[in-house]
């Protein structure tokens, strides 16, 4: 097919791509689009797809037939321009004209490219992560969050101190009149925990019991329009209690753990710590080595790319919410999130992700990594493996057209090994750290936090930063 093609760049990342079809093409895939119309449309006389191209058109009009003529040419033949030009549309191009011009009729598409980067230095880099070795404080602080499952409150003749329980009844006033529902009586506050109102904490500190305390603060949330006054808040404190923590011996530990010695547990917590700061460094190896790199490219995004990803990535939200039976509405209101700040997330997301895949995808054309048909059947046997019906899934899949898609997953995913094979993970003081993770079943499990049912199988607890 020998088409008059013009490429007119609109933009660093846009083309405007003009071609003809001719009236001879257009002849020709009349009598296809006759022969599909004359299976929809029923015509005394003939049969099914039998109809001769005159009388499809005398049925159905000559204008309808050749739209239909039009449309199946359109895809064909803007692909093979695409081909013979060189240009890898980012998304599907868009029709802006389709005129009637002497010999035939004239196509005008816009092409959105993918942007081009300059791929910086990702060869021997080192990569300073957090030191994962295991101290002595970590362990006694996982033990300490066990022994705090199974803790008792004893009353002291003592001030509080952050970390004890005082039983308190609150009340607040608001221009002089109570607010409704602020008043709880005989309340168990951990003082310290920052879980309730703010600024109540530093009063509670050094409080006694008989004590009668006044402060202003905002209204926590739950109060609707209200939330976040500014009130008068009133609190008496009947009893202060601190944590009593049972103690760390062989019995205990045989009774509530499925180990029988305290050496036993300490091991299996320090064995789980190990693998668990593993597991986490090696997050923050991969995020930085990744980073650090994307920090270096300086791209200009296209609009139309940054929008399709926002869409892309605000229906697979949505997907998940509604598997959840919720709603974009009940996401806002559990959450606080505004409309606004979504997305605006939801734009820095997309805009993440398509750096990452422009950077991926420059090592992998530098490392020259192709997919093989034989890479796509395993990763599909692997997919399929994971669903109810691998069968039924792999029928799908091939269906939906998404051999595409899974190569490119396929590309990036051995980029990002090769970015990470290039990379030597240190800790501050230049020293090589290892991020293997192979653990035993046993240390698996217990990094995993597995409980059965009240026996307490040394959970691994990460800490909040």
């Amino acid at each position: 097919m020998q088409m008059t093609t013009t490429v007119t760049e609109t933009g660093p990342f846009e083309r405007i791509v003009r071609f003809q079809l001719s009236e001879d093409q257009i002849a020709e895939a009349k009598k296809g689009a006759a022969r599909r119309l004359s299976h929809e449309v029923k015509i005394k006389g003939f049969r099914p797809g039998k109809a001769p191209l005159p009388i499809v058109e005398k049925t159905v009009g000559a204008d309808r037939v050749r739209r239909e003529a039009i449309d199946d040419l359109l895809n064909p033949a803007l692909n093979e321009v695409l081909t013979e030009e060189e240009i890898r549309p980012a998304l599907n191009p868009e029709l802006e004209g389709l005129d009637e011009v002497e010999g035939g009729v004239e196509v005008e598409v816009k092409v959105t490219l993918w942007p081009t980067i300059d791929l910086p230095n990702y060869k021997d880099r080192r990569i300073e992560v957090t030191n994962p070795e295991v101290t002595e404080d970590d362990v006694e602080r996982q033990i300490t969050r066990m022994l705090e499952q199974f803790a008792t409150v004893e009353e002291v003749e003592r001030p509080a101190a952050e970390g004890d329980f005082v039983s308190i009844d609150i009340g607040a006033t608001g221009e002089g009149e109570p607010v409704e529902d602020a008043k709880a009586s005989d309340l168990l506050y951990e003082v310290g925990s920052g879980s309730f109102i703010g600024g109540i904490d530093e009063h509670l500190i050094g409080a006694s019991a008989g004590d009668e305390l006044s402060f202003e603060g905002p209204l926590p949330e739950g109060f609707g329009d209200a939330e976040g006054e500014t009130v008068t808040f009133s609190v008496t404190v009947h009893e202060v209690k601190e944590r009593v923590l049972p103690e760390l011996d062989d019995d205990w530990v045989d009774e509530n753990t499925e180990f029988e010695t305290v050496d036993e547990l300490t091991a299996a917590l320090r064995d789980g710590l190990a693998t668990a700061k593993r597991r986490a460094v090696a997050r923050e190896f991969q995020d930085k080595a990744v980073g650090t790199l994307r920090d270096q490219v300086d791209v200009e995004l296209p609009d139309r790319l940054v929008r399709a990803e926002m869409e892309n990535q605000f229906h697979r939200f949505v997907h998940r919410l509604e598997e959840n039976e919720l709603t974009l509405e009940d996401y806002f209101q559990a959450s606080g999130v505004t409309q606004e700040s979504f997305m605006a997330d939801l734009q820095q997301q997309a805009e993440l992700t398509l750096r990452n895949r422009l950077l991926l995808e420059a090592v992998a054309a530098e490392e020259e990594i192709e997919v093989t048909a034989e890479d796509l059947t395993r990763a599909l046997r692997n997919l399929a493996a994971m669903s109810e019906d691998p069968t039924a899934f792999l029928e799908a899949f091939r269906e939906s057209g998404q051999e595409l898609a899974l190569a490119g997953d396929i590309v990036r995913e051995r980029a990002l090994a090769a970015i990470l094979d290039n990379a030597i993970a240190v800790d501050e003081d230049g020293n090589r750290v290892d991020l293997s993770t192979e653990v035993s079943e046993v240390e698996a499990e217990i990094v995993d936090g597995a409980v059965e049912g009240e026996v307490v199988t040394a959970e691994i607890v990460e800490e909040e930063e």
